[in-house]
């Protein structure tokens, strides 16, 4: 954390003051958008899998040292930087973002099932958890893009909105998780996980117009979207020619 916070006071330029103040209701507003709603109800059905996995599956691995079971989690968060990085923008511009994240989903769906099914086999539950940081590292990725990709609100309360909603099912699944393992059996809320996150699938699907139709504008030249944001940003606020005749010829230039 130390490093991470020198490298950032060292390497990112100052951002400017925001000339706009957002209060503390807006990310709850914004929930009346459809489409935002709807992306954020999908980040909390996969934050439960995801969070189930993370926070239970180490009791199942057959009682690992310290050592082995930061190996597993080594290997898994491997995956997930490469895939994160590297395979998300990949995989998005070979078949679109909403199925990409249909693939995704099902996968962790898959994996769920698989330690759920096999929850005494602690080989299964190891190489379920590190092959689950491919479809992890995926989803993180695109999931958050599609959030500020069709969102109608700025950035910031989007973002707000999108996190406050999907750690409601981080915060619930590890509890209910250990519950559910100490009233019915440990496979219950791995079987449990990979039906929530199944039903995420089915509700992404509801916005597939909104995320090709976001594919599909990124794909076209113009302004970058934090460029649009900023000449919006700009336009908004009066009494501030100086920075209107900036905003329009960055726009006029665009257009050339």
């Amino acid at each position: 954390m130390l490093i991470a916070l020198v490298a950032t006071v060292v390497l990112l330029e100052p951002t400017p003051v925001p000339t706009r103040k957002a209060t503390f209701s807006e990310p709850l507003t914004a929930l009346r958008h459809r489409a935002l709603a709807t992306t954020s109800g999908v980040g909390l059905l996969y934050n439960w899998g995801f969070f189930t996995l993370l926070g239970y599956a180490p009791f199942l691995m057959g009682g690992l040292d310290p050592i082995s079971l930061g190996a597993v989690f080594f290997g898994w968060g491997l995956l997930v930087a490469v895939f994160a990085v590297f395979g998300a923008p990949w995989l998005k511009d070979r078949f679109g973002t909403a199925r990409t994240l249909y693939g995704a989903l099902v996968g962790i769906a898959v994996l769920l099932a698989a330690i759920g099914l096999f929850d005494t086999v602690p080989a299964v539950v190891i190489v379920a958890v590190v092959l689950s940081g491919i479809v992890v590292g995926v989803n993180n990725t695109l999931v958050t893009t599609a959030v500020m990709s069709i969102s109608p609100v700025p950035r910031p309360t989007a973002s707000a909105t999108y996190g406050f909603v999907r750690f409601i099912g981080g915060g619930l699944a590890p509890f209910a998780a250990g519950l559910m393992a100490a009233a019915v059996g440990a496979s219950v809320p791995f079987l449990i996980a990979a039906v929530v996150v199944l039903v995420g699938v089915v509700l992404l699907a509801t916005i597939r117009r909104d995320l090709d139709a976001a594919d599909a504008e990124a794909e076209q030249p113009g302004p970058s979207h934090e460029r649009a944001d900023a000449e919006a940003a700009v336009r908004e606020v009066p009494g501030l020619p100086t920075e209107a005749v900036i905003a329009e010829d960055a726009l006029q230039h665009d257009r050339r």
